[in-house]
């Protein structure tokens, strides 16, 4: 038996997981959800397993938004219920995202100083016209939109002149997001037996293959 070991950053570093396919013993990059990831063939469901559990009221299968939440952002995995069960209670918008928390988010620093501080400036402002906390999570089609209007405005402001194509702005905004460091929000262990085993999988019977 053998493990190997992948560290999990802050963000969208969960999202490796969703650029590779298990299909017997080996990967291949493929589908672009965790929901595809976890149907495709030869994949079992990622399940919920600890004894933290207790503390989080979370069980069964792992889904994408619960990934998301918890090693994406810091959050309760379950926080859309949360939010939503505060907001029925009575609670303002602050007071139900605090709700969220499992103690101090994750610190992610993505790229240039100034373009992480213009980002944060409009995410704040987007959140504040919205009725959010000023460090609530955008949307990610908004996100998108915001990255999208700060590159340009930065690129002019730097070369004088508009991007001359999509790829050149493209560009841009990979050299100004190379982040600097992050987080680490988890790690990924996959432990993978001698390849003698996966040859006798699949030369054996069903019922020995099903025991496997």
């Amino acid at each position: 038996m053998t493990v190997s070991l992948h560290k999990l950053t802050a963000g969208d570093g969960y999202m490796y997981l969703t650029r590779q396919v298990a299909v017997s013993d080996g990967t291949e990059r493929g589908y672009s959800s965790l929901g595809d990831y976890y149907a495709a063939k030869g994949e079992s469901p990622g399940r919920w397993w600890g004894r933290g559990l207790d503390a989080l009221g979370t069980s069964g299968a792992v889904s994408e938004q619960q990934m998301l939440n918890l090693f994406g952002q810091g959050i309760h995995p379950d926080a859309e219920r949360i939010v939503q069960e505060q907001y029925a209670l009575g609670a303002t918008v602050p007071q139900a995202f605090a709700a969220t928390r499992l103690g101090r988010m994750f610190p992610v620093f993505e790229g240039t100083k100034q373009w992480r501080t213009r980002l944060a400036e409009r995410f704040g402002a987007w959140n504040q016209v919205h009725g959010h906390p000023h460090d609530y999570p955008v949307p990610a089609d908004e996100r998108t939109r915001i990255r999208t209007e700060v590159a340009r405005e930065m690129f002019t402001e730097l070369h004088g002149r508009d991007p001359l194509h999509p790829g050149e702005l493209s560009g841009f905004v990979a050299q100004q997001s190379r982040p600097d460091s992050s987080a680490v929000a988890g790690f990924d262990l996959t432990f993978s037996p001698v390849k003698s085993v996966s040859t006798l999988w699949a030369a054996a019977p069903r019922e020995v293959a099903e025991q496997i």
